[in-house]
């Protein structure tokens, strides 16, 4: 589940020439987060919980690490781009994956460590006893609250290209590990919530929900339903996941995959212009073009087809297109339902994801209704 972006993550402080100075909930940013984002995995229990041993927990969050790194490696290669970056997670002299014990100050009875959003909890503790500054870095939280059934059920993620991003989720301690070889929907997998908890990390990187393309027989998207409401529906594949397109176009320009921020900070104007919906019944096609007005360099084109009668807000399609010279676009959307609408935003090569060139991510999408009947 995705929600609006409240907290600016952290960053290590690389140089003292760089610096960054927010407060929870606020919109001013001091400095220019022009550095290299790196993402960090840490380990929260609240202030009444023994973690596990360190020997347990550090090369079982290891493997989630590198598991993660390798599904958006692989993803994005299969959509045809070359990321410069694969190893994004923050790592140590040895090149091990670093994970970031943090004890909140509120306690797991009666639920009280649920009182400050979590993700607001361990950037105080990660500025106060780890020394570390404020910026656009993400950081992946493990919550540990108890050996099962006790669990922390609350999966969240937000975050952007500029600001970085934080995801809380659920620390399972059995003594199976993330198997890298596996598919990331096997019953092992399954059981530790791997598909839920870098779900909630492509929302940290600004991805929203897309479902999957059946016809594609890549199984499930990374960002769209549940394992179980995909069984249910008696969709092939079903110990697969893929990254959908649309995902893989914006994860393509983010500075943590490209390793160029030096543009990050810039919000493109971004107009929309002679969009049109033409449905031919021949192809049994919706046909949408447009023109898009900007004076920055733009990477891709994304549509999302809304439809009113789609099973969920995880099954939404998404499609992608490039501009031609005259900075006009279409895509041709099959089977598009009877009423819906359409999300459109622009993928700058600076990161940016945009469609009112005002806010970042699918809440500035522009939006243009259609309906079969008119």
């Amino acid at each position: 589940m995705m929600f609006p972006f409240s907290l600016k993550p952290i960053r290590w402080l690389f140089c003292a020439s760089v610096f960054c100075c927010c407060l929870f909930g606020c919109a001013s940013v001091v400095a220019q987060n022009t550095f290299i984002p790196e993402a960090q995995i840490v380990l929260f229990t609240p202030s009444d919980i023994k973690p596990p041993p360190r020997e347990d927990y550090l090369p079982r969050l290891n493997l989630f690490g590198l598991y993660a790194e390798q599904f958006f490696h692989d993803g994005l290669k299969d959509w045809g781009y070359q990321p410069a970056r694969k190893e994004i997670f923050n790592r140590d002299a040895d090149g091990k994956i670093t994970v970031i014990h943090v004890k909140g100050d509120l306690p797991a009875a009666g639920g009280s460590y649920k009182d400050k959003w979590i993700s607001a909890q361990v950037h105080d503790k990660l500025k106060s006893d780890h020394g570390i500054k404020i910026a656009g870095n993400l950081y992946w939280i493990f919550v540990y609250v108890g050996d099962p059934p006790v669990r922390h059920d609350n999966y969240r993620g937000s975050g952007n290209s500029k600001d970085g991003g934080w995801a809380v989720l659920n620390y399972i301690n059995v003594s199976s590990k993330v198997s890298l070889g596996d598919e990331m929907v096997s019953r092992l997998h399954d059981d530790l919530t791997l598909k839920g908890c870098i779900h909630e990390f492509g929302h940290a990187l600004g991805l929203s929900h897309i479902g999957p393309k059946v016809e594609l027989r890549k199984g499930n998207t990374l960002m769209g339903p549940v394992n179980r409401i995909y069984a249910a529906q008696k969709l092939p594949n079903r110990t697969k996941a893929y990254l959908a397109e649309a995902n893989a176009a914006v994860l393509s320009t983010h500075p943590i995959f490209t390793g160029d921020a030096s543009q990050r900070n810039k919000l493109p104007e971004t107009d929309f212009q002679q969009i049109k919906v033409s449905f031919n019944r021949r192809s049994r096609t919706m046909d949408v073009t447009g023109r898009l007005k900007s004076s920055d360099q733009v990477h891709r084109i994304i549509v999302i087809d809304d439809r009113d009668d789609k099973i969920g807000a995880y099954w939404v399609k998404g499609y992608v297109a490039e501009l031609d010279a005259r900075s006009g676009f279409s895509v041709s959307i099959p089977q598009p339902g009877p009423t819906g609408s359409l999300k459109i935003l622009a993928v700058y090569t600076n990161g940016a994801y945009t469609g009112d060139g005002m806010k970042r991510g699918i809440e500035s999408a522009h939006v243009v209704p259609y309906s079969r009947a008119n």
